[in-house]
């Protein structure tokens, strides 16, 4: 079975900072775009569309609509059109029953992300759908104790993002660390052969672990490659 490593197109990021400034923001669309991204350059994209609702009492679902009509082309240059939706809270429940729709018929070429407080000021049918990131503004610093050859397993993004960063400094380093990751996952999969159980879902992590180590030595980005291997994981888990 070769599994469907198409990343997960809506994204609630938790966080108490709200703002495009927030450390959840400018990582994640810098893998979803495959480079290095900074708010200037971001508010100029094309394939860039942001709901700012903080100065304002609730989204309606003529703001959805508008989004919509934005999100319905291909992307103009990069590998898919994103949305931000600031203080996501405000949908109202029209709203949020709209954005719904828009969901369900996303194209592989549109991501959404919402920025909101508490997932809880959602509907249950939005958070659902939804791959949830905690920002470091919200749950506070990580402790330096996790272990790092998991780190493909921890739902923490901000810091295993951290640790990307410095893996991918050097090409020895970052094939090390996914030689770790790699020998934790045939150790799992020799124990689910033994036990007789679903397996499929191991061998497609070795399968992009393998795929990952072969662009790294190839010279391709090392961290961005980090990166876009977690999200897969991440959805994968």
């Amino acid at each position: 079975m070769v599994y469907n490593s198409r990343l997960k197109m809506t994204y609630l990021v938790i966080t108490s900072q709200n703002d495009i400034t927030d450390d959840s923001i400018k990582p994640l669309i810098s893998t979803l775009w495959g480079k290095e991204v900074d708010e200037e350059t971001l508010l100029n994209n094309p394939d860039f569309h942001m709901i700012d609702a903080r100065e304002e009492n609730s989204i309606g679902i003529e703001q959805i609509k508008k989004l919509q009509e934005e999100m319905r082309y291909k992307p103009f240059q990069e590998r898919v059109q994103i949305a931000l939706i600031l203080d996501a809270k405000k949908l109202t429940i029209q709203a949020q029953n709209a954005f719904l729709k828009t969901l369900e018929d996303s194209s592989d070429t549109t991501v959404y992300i919402l920025l909101t407080g508490n997932e809880k000021d959602l509907l249950p049918t939005i958070t659902s759908r939804s791959k949830k990131l905690y920002s470091k503004a919200k749950r506070g610093v990580k402790e330096e104790s996790s272990k790092l050859n998991v780190c493909f397993e921890n739902d923490d993004l901000i810091y295993c993002f951290s640790v990307f960063e410095k893996v991918a400094k050097e090409k020895i380093v970052t094939l090390k660390y996914l030689d770790t990751y790699l020998k934790s996952l045939q150790e799992e999969l020799r124990d689910g052969i033994k036990r007789g159980g679903d397996i499929d879902r191991v061998t497609d992590k070795i399968s992009l672990v393998n795929i990952t180590k072969r662009r790294v030595n190839a010279n391709g980005n090392r961290r961005l490659l980090l990166e876009n291997l977690y999200l897969q994981i991440q959805n994968i888990t």
